[in-house]
């Protein structure tokens, strides 16, 4: 489970992302030496919270890519454009925690509250 606050929507997004990382990969050394662009859209916040984890998890599967930082460019009705920043996975560098299988719909919460945001979800490992 990755649980976190932000003080705006962007803020809680670039927050859990960081969340994900650690669970996958724990303190593991990461550079900056790729970027990769990523446009999402979904019915509501909470969907996309979901789907911007997956994609994290897809892009690190599909392309090696171990995630350093997290820039959400734009975040509004159901739209993100974001930027990951992050290098190519080394065997001798990273240090695989925990193999993340998807970002999960189960007990998922993301709510606006007098102090900011807060979320919740649960990953399939």
């Amino acid at each position: 489970c990755i649980r976190d606050r932000g003080e705006g929507l962007p803020e809680v997004f670039a927050a859990m992302a960081l969340g994900l990382k650690d669970l996958m990969l724990g303190g593991s050394p990461t550079g900056r030496s790729r970027q990769i662009d990523i446009s999402l859209k979904a019915e509501n916040n909470a969907e996309l919270l979901v789907a911007w984890l997956n994609e994290i998890i897809y892009r690190f599967e599909t392309l090696d890519l171990v995630p350093d930082s997290f820039h959400i460019d734009r975040l509004e009705n159901g739209r993100l454009q974001a930027t990951i920043h992050g290098e190519r996975f080394d065997p001798g560098r990273h240090l695989i925690e925990r193999q993340a299988k998807a970002a999960t719909y189960h007990q998922l919460l993301l709510e606006e509250s007098a102090a900011g945001w807060h979320a919740r979800i649960y990953i399939d490992l």
